[in-house]
């Protein structure tokens, strides 16, 4: 039994089936094309990182990552730490000065203690170079004089100037008695009562011992400040008697205990030689 299609309708159904396959076919075509040039685009994006700087670009020296710095100071800032500087110098300059005025300080008390010493040392060689002067005139006075008169006014001058007292007598010893020679500032006869051995300007003369007030028993008379025997030849042969001193001078010191020395040894001596010679 034979189809009931005829057989162009089977030919137009073959036909129109075969342009369907091949509308099919140009479609598969079609995608396969745009997948492989899909595929190459991806191929050769994948590959140029890699192989562009060999192609292109040379290669450079990588220098190190520089580190990190603190940002710069504000002008502030800066000006804070150059004024704390300068502070710190001026304390320190401060210090030194300190130090420097303390030494000087103490140098100046040393110079002050040293110019003081000196000036003490100057005084004190200025009054013994006076001594020494006033001794010396003492000696020429005493041995220039040419008679009994002029020594004694000689012995004057220098009891009033050198001793310092204008209330003295000069006395001798003779035959066993005392006699006033030369007597300044004291009343008539005052000393008309003075026996040898007797009273502490007889007990002076005859021992040959000097007295001198507050440095041995009171005297009877309050007046009364030294005794100076005057020797000659290892003998009394007079003394000295002194009175009261003058205002300026309220005690005897060592450079009148040696012009006492130079009276006893050397007016001694004179007195004895003129006297010897009835001048």
């Amino acid at each position: 039994m034979t189809s009931g299609k005829r057989p162009g309708d089977v030919a137009a159904a073959v036909e129109r089936h075969g342009r369907d396959l091949q509308k099919v076919n140009d479609r598969l075509k079609d995608l396969i094309s745009s997948l492989q040039s899909e595929r190459a685009r991806i191929d050769h994006a994948r590959a140029a990182p890699a192989a562009a700087p060999a192609a292109t670009t040379p290669l450079r020296p990588v220098s190190p990552a520089p580190l990190p710095t603190s940002p710069a100071p504000a002008p502030e800032e800066n000006e804070r730490l150059r004024l704390a500087i300068e502070l710190a110098e001026a304390r320190e300059a401060l210090g030194r000065a300190a130090d420097q005025r303390q030494h000087l300080a103490a140098r100046l008390v040393e110079l002050e203690a040293e110019n003081t010493r000196l000036c003490d040392e100057f005084v004190a060689a200025e009054e013994q170079t006076t001594a020494l002067v006033e001794r010396y005139a003492s000696l020429e006075r005493i041995h220039g004089a040419p008679g009994t008169e002029d020594l004694l006014q000689a012995l004057e001058e220098i009891v009033i100037s050198v001793v310092g007292s204008e209330e003295f007598a000069v006395l001798e010893l003779r035959d066993g008695a005392l006699r006033v020679m030369r007597a300044f500032g004291l009343p008539a006869g005052a000393l008309d009562g003075a026996r040898l051995g007797e009273g502490t300007l007889g007990r002076a003369v005859a021992t040959g011992t000097r007295w001198v007030a507050g440095q041995g028993a009171p005297a009877e008379d309050d007046r009364l400040s030294a005794v100076v025997p005057l020797q000659a030849a290892g003998r009394t042969v007079g003394a000295i008697a002194v009175f009261r001193l003058l205002g300026h001078k309220p005690f005897f010191g060592p450079d009148d205990h040696a012009v006492f020395d130079l009276l006893a040894e050397h007016a001694g001596a004179a007195l004895e030689l003129r006297r010897s010679r009835g001048s």
